[in-house]
């Protein structure tokens, strides 16, 4: 047998098993959320761990958006950076568990969404308690859009829920913040009340009534191994309300680095960071603007409230230019915070806790 033969032989049998080799090319990784938005839109939206996008399906319009993000690797690690139609937007992921931004969701208006991941609810035994919640969303309360409505949602085991609203003002909903609350939880009476249930068509959420709303409501949950995140839109125009369950702040601490996307009274967007001293509880903060322009600060020493224990806050201190009353709730990775200037709504942001 000649060299030459035995060259070519080999190289046939070479080229034969080197196109017989498995693509070890990765698959693409992505996770769909359910959830709604600002605008009181429901919104699903798919992420593409693999390229680095998103494609939002907007319910209420039936229309898409699409975009994509970087992940900050510096002292925003882990915190998503996006750029769309000349801005950037900012949202935070805990992969297959939640997905929280302040991109644009296929409307003309600035909008923060809240999406949770769709897997069905096979138990709802996590889901009954108390939740800490802010009403999230452009429209006015008490007659001006200065002021913004939190509460405490009570969800019970028997099939139903009633919520008491308070505001930072004086008007229809009582003027009362989260520091100042000294009632029992729940609280004894109830500014709306309604029946849940798991919906027979979305096993991933629930339906809501109320008798403050003539249409059916929807809920979205996520519950972790120390926290329950819950949120129920109110319909388009109404925006949504975001619960955090209240869990003693003994056995669940604000703690640790969480990621955050806001809005600002004037519509402004950010995004960042903040990161807490676990044993002094002082708190500093990272955000970067519209522009990608990042400013850095120190809330100091958080106070936590008597009652509602999973809420910390600080008063006349400065973030981001403002000197503001600094309110934030936590409830296991879960997190959200709100802001006011002489008893004038500044921002609010919602989030969860960074790798």
């Amino acid at each position: 047998m000649s060299i030459r033969y035995i060259f070519f032989l080999c190289l046939f049998i070479t080229v034969v098993f080197s196109g017989c080799k498995k693509n070890t090319t990765p698959l693409y990784v992505t996770y769909l959320y359910n959830g709604p938005s600002a605008a009181g839109d429901i919104l699903s939206t798919t992420v593409n761990e693999t390229s680095g996008g998103y494609t939002v399906y907007n319910e209420g319009n039936q229309r898409y958006d699409n975009g994509s993000f970087t992940v900050y690797t510096n002292d925003l690690n882990g915190l998503y950076k996006v750029y769309v139609r000349g801005a950037f937007y900012y949202a935070v992921e805990m992969k297959g568990q939640v997905f929280i931004g302040n991109f644009p969701t296929a409307r003309l208006s600035t909008d923060l969404s809240s999406g949770i991941i769709t897997t069905a609810l096979v138990s709802t035994s996590g889901i009954p308690g108390n939740f800490v919640y802010l009403r999230v969303g452009s429209s006015g309360v008490n007659g001006s859009t200065d002021n913004k409505e939190w509460g405490i949602l009570t969800i019970l085991s028997n099939g139903t829920w009633k919520k008491q609203a308070y505001c930072n003002d004086t008007g229809t909903i009582p003027n009362l913040m989260p520091d100042l609350y000294t009632g029992p939880v729940p609280p004894v009476s109830s500014s709306d009340s309604g029946s849940w249930s798991i919906s027979s068509f979305n096993s991933n959420r629930l339906i809501m009534t109320g008798r403050n709303s003539g249409d059916s409501l929807t809920g979205f949950v996520n519950i972790s191994d120390s926290g329950v995140l819950f949120n129920m839109n109110l319909g388009y125009g109404n925006g949504f309300l975001c619960g955090l369950k209240l869990i003693d702040g003994s056995q669940n601490p604000i703690r640790g680095n969480y990621g955050y996307a806001d809005i600002r009274y004037d519509a402004a967007t950010g995004g960042g960071k903040f990161f807490v001293n676990d044993t002094t509880h002082g708190m500093g903060w990272f955000r970067a603007d519209a522009y990608g322009k990042v400013k850095n600060g120190s809330l100091g020493v958080l106070n936590q409230c008597t009652v509602l224990k999973n809420v910390y806050f600080t008063k006349d201190v400065v973030f981001n230019g403002d000197t503001v009353d600094f309110y934030s709730v936590v409830s296991g990775p879960y997190f959200l915070e709100f802001q006011f200037r002489n008893n004038k709504f500044r921002s609010y942001g919602l989030g969860a806790r960074l790798p």
